[in-house]
């Protein structure tokens, strides 16, 4: 018997958003992402992209409780240069890149749905 296993290659977090077409136009505008499949007239499902990383953007059906928050952790090549793109967009961010005892450089964000994208680069 083989203990050859199904293999793992890649990860995409959905988060749900209140209007899919003005996420999208956030990710793509502002975060520099690529429209990769827009589902539905009008949108409500929607996968973005930067480089290797996927987002999903899904319309959620009843706006009439608030969003449960998700996060989602991106590896980058090199923060300080990602942030200083990202700061000349006049987006927010709670700190500049830090270095963490995780081995780790790192920012935060909060996009426009107020979900979290941790951005990290290995030091």
């Amino acid at each position: 018997m083989s203990d050859s296993h199904g293999r793992f290659f890649a990860a995409a977090p959905v988060f749900p958003v209140d209007n899919a077409a003005e996420a999208v136009e956030y990710y793509r505008k502002t975060l520099g992402f690529k429209i990769k499949l827009l589902y539905g007239e009008p949108v409500y499902y929607a996968i973005v992209a930067r480089d290797s990383v996927e987002i999903h953007l899904s319309e959620r059906e009843d706006t009439s409780t608030p969003i449960e928050h998700c996060a989602a952790y991106v590896y980058i090549d090199d923060a300080d240069l990602l942030y200083e793109e990202f700061e000349s967009k006049g987006i927010e961010m709670f700190a500049p890149p830090e270095n963490q005892e995780n081995g780790m450089r790192e920012f935060e964000l909060t996009d426009n749905s107020g979900h979290f994208l941790m951005l990290g680069q290995k030091i």
